[in-house]
């Protein structure tokens, strides 16, 4: 008895020293579609501040019916864009979706997003940690680039 008294003694000194990994998420935000669209491109900073890669398993929001990770490639002068298998945030490193590279669609809106309203969604790890997103909706169209969104395939998305 008095040995497990030692080993878990010994295990809660250990335990406490492991880093575990600390996601956090910056500069989140949703590029405002045009009226007609039920598609739209969302963009942030994932940093992890742990000693652990973390594998992200997908994003929740109620804003949209199929929210994906996407990657983009040049394929002979045109962008293609395909759904990422899998989201890696490196430890003490971070994984950037931004404008004309790596992104989050919102695939399938389910209502109208208007200019300064925040979409809420939750980002889920393999591990099952939850990381709470606030991202604004901005209005870019205004005397800014489209981000390469005017010659990018963007797929099939309706075959989901």
């Amino acid at each position: 008895m008095k040995l497990k008294f030692v080993i878990l003694s010994a295990l809660m000194l250990v335990v406490p020293t492991l880093a575990t990994a600390e996601i956090s998420v910056e500069e989140a935000w949703v590029r405002l579609p045009p009226p007609v669209a039920d598609t739209a491109a969302g963009y942030m900073v994932l940093r992890n501040s742990g000693d652990q890669d973390v594998q992200i398993k997908g994003v929740k929001t109620d804003v949209a019916r199929q929210p994906e990770f996407h990657s983009m490639s040049d394929h002979g002068g045109m962008m293609h864009m395909m759904k990422m298998e899998k989201v890696i945030v490196p430890a003490h490193g971070e994984i950037r979706f931004v404008s004309g590279g790596n992104h989050l669609m919102l695939i399938g809106l389910t209502g109208e997003l208007k200019t300064g309203e925040h979409v809420m969604m939750t980002i889920e790890t393999v591990d099952g940690e939850n990381i709470m997103v606030h991202a604004e909706v901005r209005d870019m169209r205004e005397g800014m680039d489209h981000g390469g969104h005017d010659t990018m395939d963007h797929g099939d998305h309706h075959g989901h």
